[in-house]
Formats: C-alpha cells, structure tokens, sequence
C-alpha cells in the first residue's frame, strides 16, 4: 500500500491540471493503474486517493453502511463529485471545475501526504488551517500521540 509523507507546492494550470508530486506518483502500487481518486473532504479540501486504496477501503466502507438518510445523503454528496484521475504523461491529474470550487482551489495547490491518501488544498486555505489549527502541543496530546 502506497504512504504519503510531505508537503508539497504547485500552481494549477489554466486547464486545470496539477503535478502530481514525483515522490507521491512513485508510492503507488501497480494496482492503482496510474489513477488517483479524487473527492471531497472535511475542512474544504480535496482527498486524493491511490485508485486501490479508494476501491479496496473508502469505497468498501461506504458501500458497507446501513441505509439511513443521513449515509444516503453522505454517499450522494462524496458519489457525485468525485473524479478517477489518470496521470497525464507529464505527472499530472485534472481536477474538475466542481472540485476546485468545493476546495477553492484558484491557482496555488498544497499537497500534503497523510500516510495513505493525499491532502489537496488550496495555498492560502492551507495556511489559514495550519494556524486555526491552534496550538501544536495541545493537537498533539488531544490527539493520543502520547504513546511510546
């Protein structure tokens, strides 16, 4: 399984493709088929999954909740603006425009490796989320890092 570790800074084309991180695009397994799964996320980001991690994991779990009206309204909103992004010969993916939106993703990308998925946000957002984020010492012991 592909791990994710990093920060990284792009800018966004005028089509809107984005380098996917030389790093990142050599952590994908064979099964990913050069394809990353891209869909909405808590914090107004974008999560960017390996094509076998979202079929084998997220999309397993989702298909394995129980119907209620708040799982079905969960799966429509993460099902209808999700997008299978094959890498370009360039090491690129394409975003779609719903996506940038939801994101607010203009010109300047931030990509964040979190162990088994990618974090895609817009620049200015990023920042402003790692500051709101509050203190780190405070993330941390709340968080259970405690452990050692």
């Amino acid at each position: 399984m592909a791990t994710f570790r990093g920060k990284y800074d792009f800018s966004i084309d005028s089509k809107g493709r984005v380098n996917i991180p030389a790093k990142f695009r050599k952590a994908l397994s064979p099964e990913a088929d050069d394809t990353f799964i891209i869909v909405r996320a808590p914090g107004n980001c974008l999560r960017v999954y390996p094509r076998d991690v979202w079929e084998k994991g997220r999309e397993a779990e989702l298909a394995e909740l129980p119907e209620t009206p708040d799982n079905n309204r969960l799966k429509s909103v993460i099902f209808s603006s999700l997008i299978d992004a094959q890498l370009d010969s360039q090491g690129r993916v394409m975003l779609s425009q719903t996506l940038m939106d939801i994101a607010g993703i203009t010109k300047d990308v931030t990509m964040v490796g979190v162990s088994s998925y990618i974090e895609m946000w817009d620049t200015a957002r990023y920042e402003q989320y790692t500051v709101s984020a509050g203190d780190f010492d405070n993330l941390f012991y709340a968080g259970g890092l405690t452990k050692s």
